[in-house]
This record gives structure tokens, C-alpha cells and sequence, in this order.
């Protein structure tokens, strides 16, 4: 069964609590990848919250490394958390002593759990497994690291991705238009949604830009035009929050306008993955983790690198990568992360079908990197739109609250107010205004 719910589940069950693993001790300190020597086996908790096409494909992944290590000691039982509840749940786990041995995490949205002491500094134990550092992009360590924390790695990275515009390409036929002169501005991409769009009434029933009237959508659609229009969410020296808050305001009128004056979106569509599959959209925002259910499925689809639709090319950059969970037992760390080192450089698998693009250099220089995996023409801009993915995450404790990337956060409810006319963008903008710069002053 094809799943595109990034956060949902559609999986089977878990495959068992996590506090049912007992701490086995490692008896022979290992140097990476040499073969492991156990008194007793030992069995990693992993939590995941993929749950779209590429959670298959993780799956593969752990079911690849629990078959090279068999009979070596050590093995991973993967289990699927709601995106949704995955922090909560993991904080929960800690104040018990039942973390999970590892799982996975987003660049920047672990400060607080940083400062807490549940996930552990990664720098003294990637050396001792072996992991080469030296082969991952600067970006990609930067991104790992928190500056307000001894700029200590709490992340090893494992994909690169974007947010860049899926075209269904029978649309883009059917209305004449040509799929090799994709939209670059604004007016362009006004220019093909109106051809894509198709109405009954004064209903539409094929929106020429995928657009939902609340959720993640909408909020990471504004994230990116007004940033690209000079909004910031944080000042650089995260004192300020709000700098140019006018341009903020004015994507929410962009998008305003997108509903009501253009009427090339419609505010109907609540399952943004299924509306795009099944036809009920032409231009879809969205990342890389599509790409394998969309294949799949038969979809005639192609992907391009995001418009400039507000003065300077951005989009959104997300970075997941995998984290280690305090453990009172402690000699775990050790085999967690001879496991993240063998599934780091086995990803070639992971990083041209799973989700995007590769913080591994050697990966990146294979020849064969553009030729395997998902056709180019459908992930190649999710590579090469890492160029102008500068939209990261705001690295404070309270950084969730500014992620544009959500559907349920501060951010996320307070722009649904605008979409259904409840708020107007300025007000809109004056509260955020007021509780992202009380978030900063937290540190």
C-alpha cells in the first residue's frame, strides 16, 4: 500500500514497547566496522516517524543492516511513532528511563532537547566508530550542530531536501503549455495556474496551484514567499524577532489572493498528498519524500526548481538526520552508533529513492548518483535546489514555534485565522510578533 502522509501512520502495529529491551553490556569495544563480539546480543530500539513512501524504503534500510549483521550481536527493532506525538513521546520515554536507543530527527528542532540532556554530543563517538566526517558537506555538519550548546553534533545528517513545485505534466499538455519553460517569477507562474485551474460554477475543482485553507500547506507557502520578499523570522543574531515584518504581511496577501482573486486554489482540498495524486491539483510544493509513492503510482509528473516570486530565489531547507538518546546504560552508544555508521554509508539507496539529496561527498561524485534511484527529471531540482535552500530552522529552545514546515504549530494556527478570514494579516503578523520575540529572549 502506497502511503503519502508525511505524519500519519498506515502502518501495521508497533512491534513492541520500548522498555521492553533490556540493557546488554557491549564486552568488546569495537573500532568501525570490524565485526562485533557481544557476551549477549543486543537489540537497538530505533523510533521513526516516516511515514510516506519513504518510510519503505527506511524500512528496507534497517531490514538491509539486520541482515549484514546477523549473527554479529547486534540487530535494530524499528518502531513507528506519529510525527505529530514523536517529541512528546520521546520526552516521556527519557524522564523514565525508557528512551530509545536512536531515531530520527529534524536540524534544528532539537535545542530543547539538547539543553536537557536527552539526546547525547555525537562528535567523541562518530570518531571512535569510524564514521568520516570529512566526507559530509559543511553545510550538512553546520546544520547538526548547536552553537548555544558548545556547537556540539547532536545529528548525524542523512538527506538533504527541499521544497521545490511537482508538475503534473498531462495538465500542463493539455493546456498547451510547454513543460521544458516551466514558470521562474511570479507573473509566470500567475500566467500557467490560471491555464491549469479548472472551475464548475464558482467552484474549483482543479486547482492550478495546490493550496489547502489550513495546515502545513498554506503555512510553509507563506515561509517561503516571504522570505523570499526579505521577511525573517529571526534576526542572525536571533535578538529580533519579525525583521521586516511588511513583507510577511504582503505573502499573506499573495496568498490571499491565490483563494480569492486569482481563484487558481481552493481552500476545499484537505489531503494535499491524495489531491495531487488522484488529479485534483497541477502545482504541488512539496519535498522529496513524495517522490517514491508518486512513481509507484503511474503519476506523469516532473519536478522543477522553485519560482522567484518575491525579489530572491529561497526556498525551504530541511535536514533529517538520526539521534542518540540518553541511556543509563551507557555502553549502548557504542553499538547505536557502529548502526548509524553502517546505515550512513550504505545510503546511496536512501538518497536517490528514500528522500533527497546526500550530505555524503562520495555519494554525491558516484557516477552512477543521477542514473539510479528515481529518474532524474522527477528529483533531480531537489538535489540542485540545495543551492537556494537558506530557509532553516530557527535554532532556539523554542524553535518549533517558528518552523514553517507544520500544521500545528504557533505559527501554523495562527495563519489559519487569515486564510479563513478570521485575521487580518497585520494583526495576524503583530501577534506572531509578540510571542516569537518572548521565544527569543528565552534563548
Amino acid at each position: 500500500m502506497t502511503v503519502f502522509s508525511r505524519s500519519g501512520i498506515n502502518r501495521r502495529s508497533f512491534l513492541k514497547a520500548a522498555g521492553a529491551v533490556s540493557g546488554a553490556a557491549v564486552a568488546t569495544p569495537f573500532i568501525g566496522g570490524n565485526v562485533f563480539a557481544y557476551n549477549k546480543p543486543i537489540e537497538l530500539v530505533h523510533w521513526s516517524w516516516l511515514a510516506a513512501s519513504d518510510g519503505e524504503v527506511w524500512a528496507e534500510m534497517i531490514n538491509a543492516f539486520n541482515e549484514a549483521y546477523k549473527g554479529k550481536g547486534i540487530q535494530i527493532n524499528i518502531q513507528i511513532i506519529p510525527e505529530e506525538q514523536y517529541i512528546t513521546k520521546v520526552l516521556t520515554a527519557a524522564a523514565t528511563g525508557q528512551a530509545p536507543d536512536f531515531g530520527w530527527g529534524t536540524a534544528g528542532k532539537a535545542a530543547q532537547m539538547a539543553r536537557d540532556g536527552v539526546i547525547v554530543p555525537l562528535d567523541k563517538l562518530a570518531a571512535a566508530s569510524g564514521l568520516d566526517l570529512a566526507d559530509f558537506s559543511e553545510t550538512s555538519l553546520t546544520a547538526a550542530r548547536y552553537p548555544k550548546y558548545d556547537n556540539q553534533m547532536f545529528m548525524i545528517p542523512m538527506d538533504l531536501m527541499s521544497l521545490q513545485p511537482e508538475i503534473n505534466i498531462d495538465h500542463v499538455l493539455a493546456a498547451g503549455l510547454d513543460p521544458n519553460s516551466f514558470p521562474t517569477n511570479a507573473d509566470e507562474l500567475l500566467t500557467w495556474a490560471k491555464a491549469l485551474t479548472q472551475t464548475a460554477g464558482n467552484k474549483v475543482t482543479r486547482s492550478g496551484i495546490m493550496m489547502t485553507g489550513s495546515g502545513v500547506q498554506p503555512t510553509v507557502t507563506w515561509g517561503i514567499v516571504a522570505e523570499q520578499m526579505g521577511f525573517e523570522r529571526a534576526s542572525a543574531d536571533l535578538k529580533t524577532a519579525c525583521v521586516n515584518p511588511e513583507a510577511g504581511i504582503k505573502a499573506m496577501e499573495w496568498i490571499l489572493a491565490l483563494f480569492d482573486e486569482h481563484k487558481v486554489s481552493t481552500r476545499d482540498v484537505t489531503d494535499r498528498y491524495k489531491a495531487f495524486g488522484t488529479g485534483e491539483g497541477s502545482i504541488f510544493w512539496t519535498g522529496p519524500w513524495t517522490l517514491n509513492g508518486f512513481v509507484q503510482q503511474g503519476l506523469n509528473f516532473q519536478t522543477f526548481a522553485m519560482p522567484n516570486i518575491g525579489g530572491t530565489r529561497k526556498t525551504y531547507f530541511e535536514m533529517g538526520g538520526l539521534e542518540l538518546y540518553a541511556q543509563a546504560d551507557e555502553s549502548r552508544y557504542e553499538a547505536t552508533m557502529e548502526a548509524i555508521r553502517w546505515l550512513s554509508d550504505n545510503s546511496f539507496k536512501w538518497t536517490t529513492v528514500g528522500r533527497g539529496a546526500s550530505p555524503r561527498k562520495s555519494i554525491v561524485e558516484r557516477p552512477d548518483y543521477k542514473t539510479a534511484g528515481i529518474p532524474w527529471d522527477k528529483r533531480g531540482a531537489f538535489v540542485d535546489g540545495m543551492d537556494f535552500a537558506t530557509i532553516l530552522e530557527v535554532p532556539v529552545t523554542e524553535g518549533a514555534e517558528f518552523t514553517i514546515y507544520s500544521g500545528g504549530n504557533y505559527l501554523a494556527k495562527t495563519l489559519e485565522n487569515v486564510w479563513m478570514g478570521q485575521k487580518s494579516p497585520a494583526d495576524a503578523m503583530a501577534q506572531l510578533q509578540e510571542r516569537w520575540q518572548k521565544n527569543l529572549d528565552k534563548g
